[in-house]
């Protein structure tokens, strides 16, 4: 990294990233467009402004603001408020997950051989089959945290959002299980070992129930630490610091710490007897510097040039996964019997996809069976990601316009 260093770059992405928001609504866009635009701007791969260094050292920063972030959706899933929505996030999270899970398999099965040049039946089970499946575990995950920003943002309020932040919140569990089964499966086709389907079963349900176990202990830890707090600062270091406690744990037990921080604020919410003094402190003084350095650094991961190198495969990606996404959330709406209201609009929320689906590509890339299609998985993932971070939010907004459910845009200062 140049002499510089990596605390001046955080200043100039809190700086750019704050103006590139307010310049976003002056063009009715949602700040977050913002600050993904800014940083794809700054990034190596477009002005340089950032050094590569800094870029591959970001995990912190998108770790720190992942903590955060689903600590808050966490706290977004009140029993009391979820009862009249239950039996629809369930089935509409089914639904539309599993529905692209399955459409993304089935479609890129077909577009694989072309792809490839694939001829043999033993080239279609050892080389298209494993990739589709991979691929296709990757359509399930929604990324919540672009969808939370928009929400924040307008003061959206209503049955469509609290469903909305339901199902973007809930569909990671069923993609690591998806991820899990696919990434077991195509092992075994590209390798040729034998097929266990018990730890296929057994390792994803492990993982799910590790994540939750460590969020629920943290959460009712955070509940009885903080009950006899008063003052705001000291509540606001007490829960940073089991937040990030459970991050950490839960990363270090290969579970999922996304899944771990939502079930904290899930448990907080539901056990505090002031749940509200456990997140307003956050959303007040927080909110908008996490948003802006989880954003524009995940802007400033995309690069350009993937978009070009994959851009078949993105364009089959993105329109599968729509498709699924659209197909699902009415199926399971109206199994739920789900106001039509809703269900025509959902999907437009579910569109964002950034951290975690990047994080299971990078797992695919590390296992060394796949190290002949990685660079094919990287691009096609990144260049997938640049559009749904980019646009997803545009739709997530208009989303909520739809439905009629957006109070104001706090644009001022």
């Amino acid at each position: 990294m140049n002499h510089f260093g990596a605390v001046f770059y955080i200043g100039l992405i809190l700086l750019v990233g704050y103006y590139s928001g307010r310049l976003a609504n002056m063009f009715r866009l949602p700040r977050v467009s913002g600050y993904i635009i800014a940083g794809m701007l700054l990034s190596p791969s477009m002005l340089k402004i950032f050094p590569k260094e800094f870029v591959a050292e970001s995990d912190v920063l998108t770790d720190f603001a992942l903590a955060m972030i689903t600590y808050s959706i966490g706290g977004s899933l009140a029993v009391r408020r979820l009862k009249r929505l239950g039996k629809q996030i369930f089935w509409i999270t089914i639904f539309e997950a599993e529905t692209a899970f399955i459409l993304m398999i089935l479609g890129f099965t077909v577009i694989m051989p072309f792809f490839f040049g694939i001829k043999t039946s033993h080239e279609f089970f050892h080389v298209a089959l494993p990739l589709a499946l991979i691929i296709g575990a990757m359509a399930s995950p929604t990324d919540p945290t672009a969808t939370l920003a928009v929400v924040h943002e307008y003061g959206a309020r209503g049955p469509l959002t609290s469903t909305l932040l339901g199902v973007a919140a809930s569909d990671d569990a069923l993609g690591i299980i998806n991820y899990s089964l696919a990434i077991g499966i195509a092992s075994v086709l590209i390798l040729g070992k034998s097929l266990n389907p018990l730890m296929l079963v057994a390792l994803p349900i492990k993982d799910i129930l590790t994540s939750i176990v460590v969020g629920a202990v943290g959460g009712y830890i955070l509940t009885r630490i903080s009950a006899n707090v008063r003052r705001e600062g000291a509540i606001l270091s007490i829960i940073l610091g089991i937040l990030f406690l459970v991050f950490g744990i839960s990363k270090a037990l290969k579970a999922d710490p996304l899944l771990s921080t939502m079930i904290t604020g899930a448990v907080v919410v539901n056990l505090c007897r002031v749940p509200r003094k456990m997140f307003e402190s956050i959303e007040r003084y927080y909110e908008e510097v996490v948003f802006i350095l989880f954003f524009v650094v995940s802007g400033a991961h995309v690069q350009l040039a993937v978009l070009f190198k994959a851009g078949v495969l993105v364009a089959c990606f993105v329109m599968l996964r729509l498709i699924g996404k659209a197909v699902g959330t009415m199926i399971g709406g109206k199994l739920s019997h789900t106001d039509k209201k809703i269900y025509k609009n959902l999907w437009l929320g579910l569109i964002p996809q950034g951290g975690i689906v990047v994080g299971l590509a990078l797992a695919t890339v590390h296992r060394p069976e796949f190290k002949e299609y990685s660079s094919l998985v990287m691009n096609l993932i990144l260049g997938t990601t640049a559009f749904h971070e980019l646009f997803g939010p545009i739709f997530a907004k208009m989303a909520i316009q739809r439905a009629h459910e957006m109070r104001t845009s706090k644009d001022e200062g």
